[in-house]
């Protein structure tokens, strides 16, 4: 499975989302759709959850987890009109926050993730690491249909 996330600044803040019932930030994006492209993909998810225009600018990084066959990519996202107006359907929540000073609450992947936009060296290929016998436990439960 494909993912793409976006880094969007505005004004030094960055933009973080929040779905219906999640009580944690993220940054704005999700799945790709199988062999599409992912600057197109990225475009597309702005479009569709953001409802703005957009430009990919810069691939940030590739991320893999340990265990699971799914990459995650992550880029720097500019507005097309800048200060544009946003509407969601898909997230209960958006703002902007300093990017310095994140929310305590925030998708725990995602702080490396800024962290590597912040360091300005990219793109950064990373592995995150996961318990191996916590990895099989998730598996057997969704396999199971727990999850």
């Amino acid at each position: 499975m494909k993912n793409a996330y976006a880094i969007i600044i505005r004004n030094g803040l960055i933009l973080l989302v929040r779905r219906p019932g999640m009580p944690v930030w993220d940054l704005p994006g999700g799945a790709l759709l199988p062999n599409e492209k992912e600057r197109d993909g990225m475009q597309r998810l702005i479009k569709e959850l953001l409802s703005f225009d957009s430009t990919v600018e810069d691939l940030i990084g590739i991320y893999t987890k340990e265990y699971h066959e799914e990459i995650t990519y992550v880029y720097k996202v500019q507005e097309t009109v800048s200060q544009s107006r946003m509407e969601s359907q898909d997230y209960g929540a958006f703002n902007f926050f300093d990017i310095h000073n994140l929310p305590l609450n925030i998708f725990p992947d995602r702080h490396r993730q800024i962290k590597d936009y912040l360091t300005g060296r990219y793109p950064v290929r990373w592995r995150f690491r996961q318990n191996r016998w916590l990895a099989r436990i998730e598996k057997f439960i969704t396999k199971k249909g727990g999850l």
